[in-house]
């Protein structure tokens, strides 16, 4: 099978969206979840998974959560994380590296009204990462958050809730080799901030890895 790094694609953000969308193609199940590392000021580094939900041609990544989560925090203290996408059907990977910023928060209250009403009950009742000395107490808190909602309307994001960008500075593609001689090229590109989510971005630049 002839490789699908030679040549390196000009465009890894529309290689990585191309191998996303044949890994949906699939039909597997979150073909875009994600594993977001992020580190506190400490150092202390930790990882979780994510939803990846777009991936857009300007180069950066947005996912949801909690701002108040113990990733929230992180990213909004250090501004920096990194991420990993991996399909073992089409041995696959790709890696990104770079700044975080909050999405718009015009973006962030389409997508919240988007959700299932569940979903939304979840956002506005779960204080995540916090502890739960009682599961039943959090069933009780979302109860009554849904006995609120006006007939017929949807719940507004709570201010506490929304996405983030991650700013694709870096992109590592790799395919699974034969005998582990894998294919890895990695891509860099300067940003520089334009204003509060977004950037200017240079070329990208690429260079082949050992596997």
């Amino acid at each position: 099978m002839a490789s699908l790094l030679i040549p390196p694609p000009d465009d890894p953000v529309r290689a990585a969206a191309q191998w996303l969308g044949e890994a949906e193609a699939l039909g597997r199940r979150n073909a875009n979840a994600m594993a977001l590392a992020s580190v506190d000021e400490s150092g202390q580094p930790s990882a979780r998974m994510v939803l990846l939900k777009e991936l857009a041609p300007l180069g950066y990544a947005v996912f949801y959560t909690n701002y108040g989560s113990r990733k929230g925090g992180e990213l909004l203290s250090t501004r920096k994380a990194a991420a990993v996408l991996y399909w073992h059907e089409l041995g696959r990977q790709v890696r990104f590296e770079g700044p975080v910023v909050r999405s718009p928060d015009a973006e962030s209250d389409a997508y919240f009204a988007s959700r299932p009403n569940p979903s939304q009950v979840n956002a506005w009742s779960s204080e995540q990462s916090r502890p739960l000395p009682d599961p039943a107490a959090l069933e009780e808190r979302a109860a009554r958050i849904a006995a609120t909602k006006p007939a017929g309307q949807a719940l507004p994001r709570p201010d506490f809730w929304g996405g983030f960008r991650l700013w694709l500075a870096a992109i590592e593609l790799w395919v699974e080799g034969r005998d582990r001689f894998h294919e890895r090229v990695r891509y860099e590109r300067r940003l520089d901030a334009r204003d509060a989510h977004t950037f200017e971005t240079g070329r990208w630049s690429w260079q082949r890895l050992q596997p």
